[in-house]
């Protein structure tokens, strides 16, 4: 039996939102800013490899710049990821929030399953959903106030591990899957062709 008790994510963690792109352009006119966008998120999102450092500290002073390992929640999804290599360095926007572990109380790995995959934080954050339009977010105040389960370290890091190998299984399954239709696509329209 795990011994559970259940906190707000504030008492583990800090949101960090991104910056608004037109003031960082007048602010930096003279430097270009590589900025994380949703493709960035999505290639994280995917990615198969990513490599924490527990003890690795930010290479910047800068809250906003990203390093391999940050966690990124991406606020028109609602949906987090860790940040790959591919990443490291560009400039976290608007549309996206950085989550600094004040702790060494939660697991990174277990607080993305518990963001993406935990039924009972999906509903909270569903609760918390506001704005107009097609994309919808949770206020930065509404997800310190998201409730998550908290076992000891130990568990999280197992739970972390076998979410993070589930998704890996879970990508290279997709890919698979993309290659027999594109395989079988092929084939059809050779045959077609009469060849």
């Amino acid at each position: 039996m795990i011994y559970l008790e259940k906190r707000g994510l504030k008492e583990f963690v800090t949101f960090v939102p991104g910056i608004n792109p037109t003031r960082a352009q007048k602010q930096f006119s003279t430097q270009v800013i590589n900025y994380y966008d949703q493709s960035s998120f999505e290639a994280d999102y995917n990615h198969e490899d990513v490599v924490v450092e527990d003890e690795s500290k930010s290479l910047s002073q800068n809250n906003i710049s990203l390093n391999e390992g940050d966690v990124v929640i991406s606020n028109s999804l609602q949906l987090a990821t860790m940040v790959g290599k591919i990443n490291v360095g560009k400039v976290l926007s608007l549309n996206f929030t950085k989550i600094e572990f004040d702790s060494e109380k939660l697991d990174k790995r277990y607080f993305l399953f518990l963001f993406n995959a935990y039924k009972d934080v999906k509903r909270q954050k569903e609760r918390e959903l506001q704005g107009s339009g097609p994309v919808l977010r949770i206020p930065l105040r509404a997800l310190g106030e998201i409730i998550v389960p908290v076992v000891p370290i130990k568990e999280q890091k197992k739970i972390g591990a076998i979410y993070a190998e589930t998704l890996k299984l879970q990508s290279k399954l997709n890919k698979y899957a993309d290659l027999i239709e594109q395989f079988t696509s092929s084939i059809i329209e050779e045959t077609l062709k009469g060849k």
